[in-house]
Formats: structure tokens, sequence, C-alpha cells
């Protein structure tokens, strides 16, 4: 058990994510500081927050196993591909629109632009993963060397964000 715990993949996880909040957290710290409105960084260090627990305590997976275990007790488990499908689709839309959204709000801060962007993005790879669409999981769990595909999506997507803070600091 204390080894799958300190997995290659979960570790991978967990420093991305510890990084990513440590950027937003400081980010956020010298908003606060120079007087200026930090809110984006505060709901970005939020959100990496949220992301770092649910690598250390599993709350996808926990959550799946919720939503698994209702269908087999109302005997639609063998259904859930098509609904699975539908879902994955209808959270790709609402990400495709907010993240032109924040392209568009903030179209002249490319730093607050990316970090949002790098972060949605871990969000809907955390519902993608909560849902678990069988052949999504294929792809996102096929090892790479000692870690998961998707550790390596998740480090990409904490260093978009730990970017995106740091070009939003150095352009201030």
């Amino acid at each position: 058990m204390i080894s799958q715990w300190f997995s290659v993949t979960r570790t991978i996880g967990l420093a991305a994510y510890a990084v990513s909040l440590l950027s937003c957290l400081m980010r956020w710290a010298k908003c606060r500081q120079d007087r200026q409105s930090g809110r984006i960084f505060a709901v970005l260090t939020s959100v990496q927050l949220a992301l770092l627990l649910d690598m250390a305590f599993d709350w996808r997976w926990k959550l799946h196993d919720y939503g698994m275990r209702v269908a087999m007790m109302r005997g639609i488990y063998g259904e859930r591909r098509a609904p699975q499908l539908l879902t994955l689709e209808v959270m790709a839309a609402i990400l495709f629109v907010a993240v032109a959204m924040v392209l568009y709000r903030f179209r002249h801060r490319v730093g607050a632009t990316l970090a949002l962007t790098g972060t949605m993005l871990s969000v809907g790879l955390w519902c993608s993963e909560a849902l678990s669409y069988h052949f999504f999981d294929r792809i996102l769990y096929v090892m790479v060397g000692k870690a998961m595909l998707v550790s390596f999506l998740w480090c990409g997507l904490a260093l978009v964000t730990c970017l995106g803070v740091w070009k939003d600091g150095s352009s201030g």
C-alpha cells in the first residue's frame, strides 16, 4: 500500500502541483504586498491546492468509485459508455468556451492567460480522470518508462501555470 502511494506517477504529480501551488501562492502574496488585486492568483492558489490534495488523497478515484457503486446498485453500470462520452464532450465544450473567455478577458495579460489556461486544463484532466472513460484511460495510463503518461500531462500543465505566473509577475 505505501509503495503504491509513493509511485513514480504520484510523486511526479505531487511535485508538479506542489511547485505550481507555491508559484501561485508567491504571486498572490506579491500582489498583496504591492497592494494590487491578486484575486486571480488567490483562485489559482485554491485550485492548485485542491489538485495537490487530490493527488495526495485520490479524491478523483473515490468520487469515481462512488459513482460506479451507485451505478452498479441501480443496475446501469453496463450502460455507462454513451453517457460518459456525452459528458466528456460537454466538459470539452465547456472547457473550450472557458478558455476562449479567458483569452478574450485577459488578452493584454499573457501571463495570467497562461496561468489560468494551464489550471483550467488541469481541472479538465481531473474531471476526465474522475469520469474514467475506458478509451481515454487506456491512453492516459500507458506506461512511459516508470511513470504513466498522465503524470507528464500533470507536469506539463503545472509548468504552463508556473510559466504564466512568472510571466505575469515579470511584466508588472
